[in-house]
């Protein structure tokens, strides 16, 4: 036992871990057997938890059995077989032990100084997901630019953002703020995720100055429409610095022409961000690369989040830059308390100036684990066995008389309609969801309610995306 009540031993915390790998075990083990959604009601959890915190230790069982009574019922499993709601969250067990590692290792990677390891673990992470994955050269370590872990792909377009701003300004916008933020203009597709809505309100742009730009009959940004925004807010006085396109729109997977659009905003000197936040893990894959990265070579910032399909378990989300001067510029702090010899040596570097938050966690570890026990050619073939699935409930659906697909497949998602129209769109969502094998979410496309089905669970087998098609076609 240790000598104070807030310590603990070594040794007890292997008997901890030991002890709570019972309930990990049993967790992992029963995703198909357990309800995918929580059936609890509001308050639930809650009422079962005091207001107040203990004045002394308890013990571990007492805690143990609580989480398994208390906690664990109030959990969604998003790592169920059923799982096609929203989109994956995969935390591969590969990926978990990586994340243990990594907290056991108490590192605050701020700065080089503050943790060599996990700042030059995760430069070369980066660049083994930047070849695993053919990006261009533009975003390589040995560039100007490079690659950062940010927690998610909300927090990489709003730095990327304020980059665009402060690029646009000559920095003024972060220097005098206010005023100097007017007349910015931002762009990104009608269907495109609300980060970049929440993105442009944080930054002072301004929601009202974001443009959102139609789409064609795929659901794909009109590049023609986004030129002739561009020169209308020019005309008006007004100044483009950013446009995000997407591949893989949260809705139904719509991949924006990244070249094209890409020229446009080179025409104008205007930010190109590329979120990839979901599709983004296809590009391991060889044979579903090339419509993953197209257009790449024209993008500022390239993002997409390992924590969803790949499988790096929450929070984890990468980011290349073409040139990272601009991110460093708008970022940047230098008080007293966080001097040091090696970053006025200018050779390495710090990582708190490429996003948001001072703090960081060593993500890049979990990283290094996956990749290195699982292999890139085992994710590869996972997601490309996801889209085999998804191409199966495709052809059964193109079946069935009373169902229609609302825009093509994209890789392993789907949306789909009912012919009789919305109200019998909703049957379906709401009897999926009231059966314990499935989740699914929906969208709007067209006007129309659509049903997504976002295959990418990395417990599905065949037999779960055959009973799924068996109980839609009911």
């Amino acid at each position: 036992m240790s000598d104070h009540a807030w310590q603990r031993s070594p040794e007890e915390c292997a008997d901890h871990l030991e002890r709570a790998t019972a309930w990990i075990t049993q967790h992992m083990g029963d995703a198909a057997d357990r309800s995918v959604w929580s059936r609890l009601e509001p308050g639930d959890v809650a009422s079962k938890i005091p207001l107040a915190p203990p004045n002394h230790p308890e013990m571990l069982e007492d805690v143990l059995r609580d989480l398994q009574h208390i906690i664990e019922p109030g959990m969604v499993r998003w790592d169920a077989p059923g799982w096609m709601a929203w989109f994956p969250s995969n935390a591969h067990p590969d990926a978990v032990l990586g994340d243990l590692l990594a907290s056991v290792s108490a590192q605050q990677g701020m700065l080089w100084t503050s943790s060599p390891a996990c700042t030059e673990l995760e430069t070369r992470m980066l660049e083994w997901l930047r070849c695993a994955m053919g990006l261009p050269e533009r975003f390589a370590e040995s560039g100007p630019g490079g690659g950062v872990l940010q927690d998610t792909a909300s927090s990489a377009i709003l730095a990327c953002m304020v980059a665009a701003r402060d690029r646009a300004t000559d920095g003024r916008s972060s220097r005098d703020g206010g005023t100097a933020c007017g007349g910015l203009t931002a762009y990104t597709s009608e269907q495109a995720h609300s980060s970049a809505l929440k993105a442009a309100g944080i930054c002072g742009i301004g929601r009202s100055n974001l443009r959102l730009i139609p789409t064609d009959r795929d659901f794909r940004m009109d590049v023609t429409a986004l030129a002739a925004a561009m020169e209308q807010d020019i005309a008006d006085g007004l100044l483009p610095c950013f446009c995000s396109a997407t591949v893989g729109t949260t809705g139904c997977g719509a991949i924006d022409p990244v070249e094209a659009i890409g020229r446009v905003c080179s025409e104008h000197d205007v930010w190109l961000h590329v979120d990839a936040a979901w599709a983004g893990t296809a590009a391991l894959s060889p044979l579903l690369r090339a419509d993953i990265v197209a257009g790449a070579e024209h993008a500022d910032s390239w993002n997409f989040n390992p924590h969803k399909w790949m499988g790096a378990s929450f929070d984890c989300s990468s980011l290349w830059l073409a040139d990272r001067d601009p991110l460093i510029a708008s970022m940047s702090i230098d008080p007293e308390y966080l001097r040091n010899q090696a970053t006025e040596s200018g050779e390495v570097i710090d990582y708190r100036d490429w996003h948001i938050q001072l703090g960081r966690r060593f993500r890049s570890l979990k990283l290094w684990v996956l990749l290195r026990m699982t292999g890139v050619a085992a994710l590869a073939e996972m997601v490309e066995f996801h889209v085999s699935l998804a191409e199966i409930v495709e052809q059964r659906v193109v079946r069935e008389t009373h169902l229609e697909l609302a825009a093509p497949r994209s890789l392993s998602l789907l949306g789909i309609c009912h012919v009789d129209g919305d109200a019998a769109t909703q049957r379906l969502i709401d009897s999926v969801n009231a059966d314990d094998r499935f989740a699914v979410t929906h969208c709007i496309l067209d006007d129309r309610l659509v049903m997504r089905v976002a295959v990418g669970s990395a417990a599905t087998a065949l037999a779960d995306i055959e009973a799924f098609c068996e109980f839609i076609a009911g």
